[in-house]
């Protein structure tokens, strides 16, 4: 009977790896810089526009710690629309459009109907009282 355990806090603990690995493996990965208005905006997460609840879109979001967001939404025939979010506001800014260039690529990855989005957008816009300037390489969005 003690070999039976063993072997099934060996299963477990194999398990709990295999599913930590995977956790780390699906972490947004964000590099490059975000400025809002001059003052450094600190990426902590990235999302694909597909995971925006009723209104997904094709395009990324990059959040802060305080909730407040980037969003860069791609225009049917090329281009781009970028907006900014104060937190907890649930309309943004539009700040500028087609001010740089946006480039977004779906992945194979696909998370409950949601696409892995990765890429780069390099804009300097400036409107609606804001000025952003990104240039950021972002991958595993989702």
């Amino acid at each position: 009977m003690r070999h039976d355990t063993k072997r099934e806090m060996r299963t477990i603990l194999a398990g709990i790896c295999v599913l930590g690995a995977a956790l780390l493996a699906c972490k947004s990965e964000s590099t490059g810089s975000i400025t809002v208005n001059g003052t450094a905006f600190a990426m902590n997460e990235c999302r694909s526009g597909e995971a925006n609840g009723a209104s997904p879109f094709g395009g990324v979001m990059f959040f802060d710690g305080s909730g407040a967001q980037v969003r860069f939404v791609g225009k049917p025939g090329g281009g781009f629309r970028l907006f900014h979010f104060a937190p907890n506001q649930s309309i943004g800014t539009l700040v500028g459009e087609d001010c740089g260039t946006f480039t977004l690529v779906k992945t194979n990855t696909q998370i409950n109907n949601i696409h892995n989005v990765e890429r780069n957008v390099n804009a300097n816009c400036t409107g609606g009282g804001f000025t952003v300037v990104a240039n950021v390489n972002y991958a595993k969005c989702h």
